[in-house]
């Protein structure tokens, strides 16, 4: 998106983004496989050339969705797992012309059998001037036409949208670069890892409230200035709070992961920073996770402050937001991409990607507040490069469910699927 050194970001990009740090062995605890660990088919198998996938839970069902691409049309997919069967695939949108990217993939949620889901339309030729759409389903089959979310029609990027089951709907929170148009005179220069330009101001975060007939809210204003093309991530605790965790950009370069409580109706607090001074000059690509319970979160995310790549996670009240210091969960030159399961009010699971010798792997801890951690597993193989995606990770009933992509020869991807027991995390004491 917007940056102001593209030369040093091209080389951070090399370093946190593309091929990952420093690799070194890992240590001699991590646990690399177990029989416990299986391979999960599906129907996204069936499909040639899939990417991007998202795993959501309500509890009772577990959804994947994919996009499936051809040579010029994007297809959005989704699986719901019901009974130990999956469903066979249903299309929730298509097109040509959306924009497709590693980091900013599509969003879906399920609320009391209402779903919804978000892809990306480019609005104009450039590059990076797209749109984010949303489109709900109230029968499992037909999804309606979908929808513009933000209300602007600046021709921007708008992306790396979050969603939230609440009370009256769906709480989102989006990436909003209206406010980031190149002006005429300016080139349009620039590269990152999916997203660049000059541009003449800030991205910004918004949120907004989607109710279960797809009604959208008037728009929330969160942050006026943030990092450019780092995921947001977003929760809602069992009084109704929406936690909205984002990495944010001050005048001096400092990209920092805050967290803010609040609704678009009410408004935001002001944010509590995680504080690990990281300075940078361009946008890292490697947003926060959040995830809730009852009334307490647990916060994940990367950081390379002082020049240490590493994973940090914390935990905090809902009501208090005071967050215990960062911990550090990775083994060493850590590449990040992180997400968090929440097990109880002071348990949770992180998941990150770090080297190992020459591979990559999607590493996954049990850890609480107190610093005590569970034995450090291997749960997949992946890869730094772009192709590879985010890993995401979910708990459905006594079991956790990892989904990840690799590129196959000829330039195409594959998504895999693992699973294992949610007992397996547990210290053993």
């Amino acid at each position: 998106m917007s940056f102001r050194n593209n030369f040093f970001l091209g080389l951070m990009l090399v370093g946190f983004s593309c091929q990952g740090p420093n690799r070194q062995s890992g240590p001699a605890e991590v646990v690399s496989s177990w029989e416990s660990n299986i391979a999960v088919p599906g129907p996204w198998q069936s499909h040639e050339n899939v990417t991007t996938p998202n795993l959501f839970s309500d509890g009772t069902n577990l959804y994947l969705t994919w996009i499936k691409r051809d040579s010029v049309l994007s297809t959005l997919y989704y699986s719901r797992l019901g009974q130990n069967t999956w469903s066979d695939p249903q299309r929730i949108a298509q097109g040509e012309d959306w924009f497709v990217n590693w980091a900013d993939f599509p969003q879906f949620s399920a609320n009391k059998g209402t779903l919804m889901a978000t892809f990306l339309k480019k609005s104009d030729s450039g590059t990076y001037t797209y749109d984010i759409y949303y489109t709900l389903s109230q029968t499992d089959k037909t999804w309606g036409l979908p929808q513009k979310l933000h209300r602007d029609s600046a021709k921007a990027e708008h992306g790396f949208v979050s969603i939230a089951p609440t009370k009256k709907g769906f709480v989102v929170s989006w990436l909003d670069g209206r406010n980031t148009l190149v002006s005429n005179n300016q080139s349009s220069g620039g590269s990152s890892a999916g997203h660049q330009g000059h541009a003449a101001g800030a991205m910004s975060i918004r949120s907004a409230l989607v109710d279960f007939e797809g009604t959208l809210s008037p728009e929330s204003l969160i942050d006026e200035r943030v990092c450019d093309c780092c995921q947001t991530a977003i929760a809602v605790d069992e009084r109704g709070y929406t936690l909205v965790a984002y990495r944010d950009r001050s005048a001096e370069e400092i990209r920092d992961i805050s967290l803010k409580k609040g609704s678009p109706e009410s408004g935001w607090s002001n944010p509590v920073s995680t504080k690990d001074h990281w300075g940078i000059a361009g946008c890292p690509v490697n947003g926060p996770s959040i995830d809730v319970f009852r009334n307490h979160l647990a916060l994940a995310w990367f950081t390379a402050g002082q020049d240490k790549p590493r994973v940090q996670v914390a935990f905090s009240g809902t009501d208090t937001l005071q967050l215990t210091p960062g911990m550090r969960m990775d083994s060493g030159e850590a590449v990040g991409r992180v997400d968090v399961v929440q097990l109880s009010e002071d348990s949770a699971v992180v998941s990150w990607v770090e080297p190992q010798g020459l591979e990559d792997y999607v590493r996954a801890q049990w850890v609480n507040d107190r610093g005590q951690k569970g034995p450090l597993r291997t749960v997949s193989q992946t890869e730094s490069s772009r192709a590879s995606g985010f890993p995401r990770l979910v708990r459905h009933g006594d079991r956790f469910y990892l989904a990840t992509t690799r590129g196959v020869p000829g330039g195409a991807s594959k998504i895999t699927l693992t699973s294992w027991p949610l007992s397996d995390m547990l210290p053993s004491d």
